[in-house]
């Protein structure tokens, strides 16, 4: 890499990172795939090769992907400048420390991984929360809750694997709830406002008043935020499976309607905002399979892949889209590489929610992962060089976090 890009790729935190979780997607789901078909063996670093695959969907595609957001959003939430140069090359480089140490058939690998790991996640929560505490921004509290949970989770996953405890799956359960806890938090402020922001400007360009708009926070999101959470923890904690089936169906009628409540229906004409939509409705989704899947109706797979496949992944490409452009003084406008990332992505978490359900399986599987790979190679394709590429000047431009 050129001297020049050096400065540009580390003076904002979704430059690195977004770039970092989305090749980091291309390989891990076709080596997953690869492995579980017979054609090479699964790194073993991890123990079983399901935890493998799993933490590293969690803590590392994820793990990247949040870091990239949290800290390009807290620099606007607080108006206090980015985090950049040294600090963030120390943590884009604990990232791939720990995720090329992970793949390694080496036992001795093992801690070290396991110290770069954890000391992302802590170097994070540690990055924001200096910024956070720093500006009283005391709205965004409850995200350094969250990104201070998920290191502690993680460690106690690592914990787990070392002296084969019993907390593993809690654990990377844990991991999988406190990300969709933040896609609740943070979908539940940019998606209304970005919907509302894009219906008022249509309406203006076509020189009427506009129709329906998305709602600001009241009781009901709290409410149904609430239950979110209750069926959360009835959830990781294995409660009584009635008891959890029955919240978790009323959690996704509320969730169902809150989304509903934001027009989404309206933004067809505009990837960039109905993907948002989309993403957010694998929540509801998700808890509704794993309602069934408490009473024994479908797998407890189908849910945690609607969760994971479905709402996080999709979260991730649509918030990674458009702070990418909003961040670099680029028009707020989908292109057809983005839009075959958008459905590629969503074919990818449909067909693998289907594979857990019934036959064709191994095909679905591979469809799963086919699409999947399409998806991350479209959004890197169109997205490196905007991602180390310098930030253009136009007038108008706005941040988008």
């Amino acid at each position: 890499m050129s001297a020049p890009a050096m400065p540009i790729l580390f003076s904002y935190a979704f430059r690195p990172l977004f770039l970092l979780a989305s090749l980091y997607a291309i390989v891990i789901v076709p080596l997953w795939v690869a492995a579980w078909l017979g054609a090479h063996s699964v790194p073993t670093l991890l123990g079983a090769p399901m935890w493998w695959h799993a933490h590293e969907m969690i803590f590392g595609f994820a793990g990247a992907a949040v870091g990239g957001f949290a800290l390009t959003a807290v620099a606007t939430w607080t108006k206090r400048p980015p985090v950049a140069g040294a600090r963030l090359m120390a943590l884009a480089a604990l990232w791939i420390v720990a995720r090329v140490l992970f793949l390694l058939p080496i036992g001795g690998a093992f801690v070290p991984a396991a110290v770069a790991d954890l000391g992302y996640g802590t170097l994070l929560c540690a990055l924001m929360s200096r910024e956070v505490i720093g500006a009283r921004s005391h709205r965004n509290y409850k995200v350094l809750v969250i990104l201070g949970l998920l290191p502690f989770v993680n460690g106690l996953f690592l914990a787990g694997v070392a002296t084969h405890a019993s907390w593993t799956f809690t654990a990377l359960l844990s991991g999988v709830w406190l990300l969709v806890l933040l896609i609740n938090l943070i979908g539940g402020r940019i998606i209304p406002g970005f919907t509302r922001n894009w219906l008022s400007r249509q309406a203006h360009a076509q020189q009427r008043e506009p129709g329906a708009l998305p709602p600001a926070f009241d009781r009901f999101d709290r409410a149904a935020t609430m239950l979110l959470v209750g069926f959360a923890g009835f959830h990781v904690a294995g409660a009584f499976p009635r008891w959890t089936a029955a919240l978790g169906v009323v959690a996704a009628v509320l969730l169902s309607v809150r989304l509903a409540r934001w027009q989404g229906r309206q933004t067809f004409p505009e990837p960039l905002v109905w993907v948002l939509h989309v993403a957010f409705a694998w929540i509801p989704l998700g808890i509704a399979l794993l309602s069934a899947a408490e009473l024994g109706w479908v797998p407890r797979t189908a849910g945690v892949h609607a969760l994971t496949s479905g709402a996080i992944a999709t979260m991730i490409v649509a918030v990674a889209s458009r702070a990418a452009l909003g961040h670099t003084g680029r028009a707020l406008q989908s292109h057809p590489l983005l839009t075959a990332a958008y459905l590629s992505i969503t074919i990818a978490a449909a067909t693998r929610v289907a594979a857990t359900l019934g036959p064709g399986a191994r095909v679905l599987l591979m469809i799963s992962a086919t699409a999947w790979t399409l998806g991350f190679t479209c959004f890197a394709w169109r997205y490196a060089p905007i991602l180390t590429q310098g930030k253009k000047t136009r007038p108008g431009s706005l941040p988008t976090l």
